[in-house]
């Protein structure tokens, strides 16, 4: 599987970070899909990774592509119960030199957002519109925005039309329509 921004092959790295991809909830805009293999690829790259999201669906289709390559680089939070997720990550020695993925954002208190806003990499991934936490969300100074989707509630500079399951990239590095 290959990410590609303007048709170009791309590869993510820790100086990409902190990473917010947007997508709106259950509309199929391939965010959700695209945050799992964004995972799955910085795995295949050697980073050691957090995998947290409310939704079981998604815990599948990682495991999918990770097709058995399990190990200790790879921590997948078994429930989507915010306490548990954190009591989890202050249980987490080395847990600075992982990158985080905190999927469905919406689905969340403020609580997590506290805990997580100032690890250096991490992925908020959801739907800013409906997140509890949206305006300090928008404090943050993310490295690399991702919308699979424009929220409706937040200003996005140099719109495009968006392509299904593709997404408008927006960073230091890197900007146009990114893909699988």
């Amino acid at each position: 599987m290959k990410i590609s921004i303007n048709e170009q092959e791309v590869v993510f790295n820790k100086e990409d970070f902190p990473m917010f991809i947007n997508g709106k909830a259950f509309v199929q805009s391939g965010a959700s899909f695209f945050s799992v293999s964004l995972m799955t690829k910085l795995f295949e790259q050697g980073e050691k990774i957090v995998f947290f999201t409310g939704f079981d669906p998604a815990k599948e289709l990682f495991r999918d592509q990770l097709n058995g390559r399990m190990n200790e680089n790879i921590i997948i939070i078994p429930t989507g119960d915010e306490d548990d997720f954190i009591k989890e990550l202050d249980k987490i020695k080395d847990l600075d030199e992982r990158i985080i993925l905190f999927k469905n954002i919406e689905e969340y208190s403020i609580k997590l957002f506290n805990k997580l806003k100032d690890h250096k990499y991490v992925i908020f991934s959801g739907d800013i519109d409906k997140c509890a936490f949206r305006n300090e969300l928008l404090g943050i100074n993310f490295k690399t925005k991702i919308f699979f989707s424009y929220p409706e509630k937040t200003e996005v500079a140099n719109k495009v039309d968006l392509p299904k399951y593709k997404g408008l990239i927006i960073s230091s590095k890197y900007n146009g329509i990114i893909s699988l």
